[in-house]
């Protein structure tokens, strides 16, 4: 009886987790209910003892990681809850986001704990996801009315904004590259989904007319050429470097919305003067909103302001001296800054920014870890593929304050730390 339950409730977890990719953009609420349906599962896991694999309490580099993990999936929550607390505000919005790393908790332990495969199934849903979105447009309303893939229209999905429909279908994009052979060698058709999937996730992001993530291109060209390049690292690395630069400047040449939007990118930062109040222009904003984050950040390090006790300072002279009325009134609709970094530290003080540091730096530690050991090597560069394309899109976006994109990156972050540990002990388990 206690083999049947494990095996349902291993089964339906390992389901469920295997289908994330397919309406993450286009059935709204997906992302969220399907998160709390991961948690209640795994936490029937860990009370009724499903568990199919005994704990390895010998593999120190297992156990370390593990824990390490596990504390940055709960720290946010823990941050949000003191920061509440100095403060005496106790408001959901506060809440919202941290409790969906909070939730993947247990998805992370039961994942590690039964060694799990999710991306046996993402490797090729991704793919099919973007391909559902790209079909979905015909018949889903758009962010800013009526969707035409075909004119000039910024291309996103009522419930998806740009920034988050570009810098998402980017990385799923380049992440359906980094999953051919991930496990093994994969038939030629199983290799042209996969390309689609790459080329639709370029494709979604060009006709969003965003240009979150665009900067995790260049490294992530120079991380799939060391990785398939000689084995002398010296040899691969220079060549990787050239060739990257080489290949980013190709899609410069080849993309008028590129150019476009980096020329459009250059003139506003050069316009941008540190000592004089600044137009509203989309890269001055952004300088703005950075500088704005720093000063509210010195006057309340340690609790924060959550999400709004900030708004009593916006005519400060410090903030006046370069910051228009506008510049000054943009963030209080939600502490938004336009930077997961600089959002989180002015909410939550100086945890937020060890959080937000944490949930970028802590996976990827541990995959570069991973692979020095001589794991899954092509298992640890989607897992720093994944990491890099966050993180370069957090320096220009919120990633995690939506609803949505906060509960896809919690379980799709522990269920990949997850899978790069259990390949870790496995490593070792054949080693002795």
């Amino acid at each position: 009886m206690k083999t049947s339950l494990s095996n349902s409730l291993n089964s339906s977890l390992m389901f469920l987790l295997g289908i994330l990719p397919l309406g993450v953009f286009t059935v709204k609420g997906w992302s969220s209910g399907m998160s709390f349906a991961y948690c209640a599962i795994a936490i029937a896991i860990i009370l009724t003892h499903s568990f199919t694999q005994a704990i390895d309490s010998k593999n120190e580099q297992l156990i370390f990681w593990g824990r390490f993990i596990l504390l940055t999936l709960m720290l946010p929550l823990i941050a949000a809850v003191l920061s509440s607390t100095l403060r005496g505000v106790w408001i959901w919005p506060d809440f919202d986001a941290p409790s969906r790393f909070f939730l993947a908790t247990p998805v992370f332990y039961v994942v590690l704990r039964n060694r799990l495969e999710p991306l046996r199934y993402w490797q090729y849903l991704m793919s099919i996801g973007l391909l559902l979105t790209i079909l979905s447009t015909a018949f889903l309303p758009g962010y800013y009315g009526e969707i035409n893939l075909f004119d000039g229209s910024r291309l996103a999905i009522y419930f998806v904004d740009p920034l988050t429909l570009g810098y998402m279908s980017l990385t799923l994009g380049i992440l359906s590259f980094f999953s051919i052979n991930l496990f093994s060698r994969d038939p030629w058709y199983v290799i042209l989904l996969k390309l689609l999937g790459t080329a639709l996730g370029f494709f979604i992001s060009l006709k969003t007319q965003s240009r979150t993530g665009w900067l995790a291109i260049p490294p992530i060209l120079f991380l799939i050429l060391w990785l398939y390049g000689p084995k002398n690292k010296w040899a691969s690395s220079l060549s990787a470097l050239a060739i990257s630069i080489v290949l980013s400047v190709g899609i410069y040449q080849a993309s008028s919305t590129v150019q476009n939007r980096f020329h459009d990118a250059m003139v506003d930062f050069k316009d941008y003067q540190l000592d004089k109040v600044n137009a509203e222009s989309s890269i001055g904003e952004r300088i703005s909103f950075a500088r704005m984050a720093l000063y509210y950040f010195k006057l309340n390090p340690i609790s924060g302001w959550g999400h709004k006790g900030f708004q009593s300072h916006i005519n400060d002279p410090e903030l006046v001296a370069f910051a228009t009325f506008n510049t000054r009134n943009a963030p209080g609709s939600g502490a938004l800054f336009h930077s997961e970094i600089s959002t989180n530290s002015v909410t939550f003080g100086i945890l937020g920014l060890i959080y937000t540091l944490l949930l970028f730096f802590a996976p990827l530690a541990l995959f570069i870890r991973s692979w020095s050991l001589g794991g899954n090597s092509k298992l640890c560069a989607f897992g720093i593929a994944y990491t890099l394309c966050i993180l370069i899109s957090s320096l220009s976006t919120e990633i995690f304050h939506l609803k949505f994109a906060a509960s896809f990156h919690a379980i799709f972050m522990a269920c990949i730390c997850a899978q790069v540990l259990n390949g870790m002990r496995k490593s070792s388990e054949s080693i002795s």
